[in-house]
């Protein structure tokens, strides 16, 4: 009998098929995945824009990765920078009016793909799936305080 996997591996095969197939579907608009995490990002905010730092914060990214994806951004016309007035220290980002666009129909394709993903368990166990997600979450979330 072969060994069951620990869910750890089975949750980092599924991501992967996951961004797998996002890459694809986000492809389309000429962006990764992972720069559409800055989008969603800029997007989840409700702020007009966003630091550097915040968007390093939110994302859990190096600095240099952040500025990475987000100069890509700017070269696609998603996003424009700019430094604050009083500190030029500080970098701001915001999504520019195709960058909005862009944002209102990867939410609707998540959406989509949220539904293709579970489209195989009944009601009952999509709330469970969710419910139980939510619960590692903050386990993990405690974790990440201790640590």
């Amino acid at each position: 009998m072969e060994e069951q996997k620990p869910w750890s591996a089975v949750y980092r095969e599924n991501y992967m098929l996951m961004d797998r197939i996002r890459n694809r579907v986000f492809g389309e608009s000429g962006i990764t995945s992972a720069q559409m995490g800055v989008m969603i990002v800029l997007d989840m905010s409700h702020k007009p824009r966003l630091t550097m730092k915040e968007l390093e914060k939110w994302m859990c990214l190096a600095q240099s990765t952040v500025a990475g994806l987000v100069a890509r951004l700017e070269q696609k016309g998603f996003v424009e920078c700019g430094f604050d007035s009083d500190d030029k220290r500080i970098k701001w980002v915001k999504r520019t009016d195709s960058g909005v666009r862009l944002c209102e129909h990867t939410r609707r394709e998540m959406h989509r793909l949220d539904e293709e993903f579970l489209k195989d368990l009944t009601e009952e166990e999509r709330e469970l799936f969710v419910s139980l997600l939510f619960k590692v979450r903050a386990s993990l979330e405690m974790q990440d305080t201790r640590t």
